[in-house]
């Protein structure tokens, strides 16, 4: 999915699917606020995160509300790209994808935000709960980035290659820039390829990790 987050206090009901038009969509209420996604189902529940990295690298999410009890000012030191928020009222945040993120682990596990800790997707809790075998659960996970890196690919040839960006926010600059200043065939084409892969990437996230 890609999707923006306005997501005050870690609650993710006020996110937004962009869909191949790059404009908001539908609302997605999310499912926070679970167990610890890596720890209490043992190797299981580790090996698909560890396979994974989909609600850390700026697929699922756009950002990440802190909660009450994160140090902003240790997480920023710690190298996470924490921002205030422009409400009077609302919580800080910090961008994904996570500057903590290597491949699909976390460099600070130990002392990551509270909404990390309690995030579990729903294909997580559909292994927990035994109603998906995990070697599924690994292959829907392949199918996904398979999709996920089409999209980049597709956005690197279209001059996109900013990959401290969401797919959200690359997405709907380079449709906003294309717009400006006109597609000529190639580049009409490979935009038209974007839109579906984006679409079909929202879809895969939609139906398995964040309804």
């Amino acid at each position: 999915m890609v999707v923006e987050c306005a997501n005050p206090n870690g609650n993710y009901s006020n996110c937004k699917e962009f869909g191949p038009a790059g404009v908001g969509g539908k609302e997605i209420v999310g499912s926070g606020g679970l167990s610890d996604s890596m720890s209490g189902d043992g190797s299981r529940a580790e090996d698909l995160c560890l396979a994974c990295g989909l609600c850390c690298n700026g697929v699922i999410f756009a950002d990440v509300r802190l909660q009450p009890g994160d140090d902003a000012a240790r997480l920023r030191a710690l190298g996470l790209r924490v921002f205030a928020s422009r409400a009077a009222t609302g919580a800080p945040g910090f961008k994904q994808p996570c500057a903590a993120l290597a491949g699909c682990s976390c460099r600070v596990y130990a002392e990551r935000p509270g909404y990390c800790r309690e995030f579990e997707c729903l294909l997580l809790q559909r292994v927990k709960a035994g109603r998906l075998e995990r070697r599924a659960a690994l292959a829907i996970i392949g199918v996904a980035r398979e999709r996920v890196e089409r999209v980049r690919r597709l956005l690197r040839e279209l001059g996109d290659g900013d990959e401290t960006l969401a797919l959200s926010a690359r997405f709907r600059r380079t449709a906003a820039r294309l717009e400006k200043v006109g597609l000529d065939e190639v580049k009409a084409d490979l935009f038209g390829e974007l839109t579906l892969a984006v679409h079909d990437l929202n879809l895969a996230v939609k139906e398995a990790f964040y309804p």
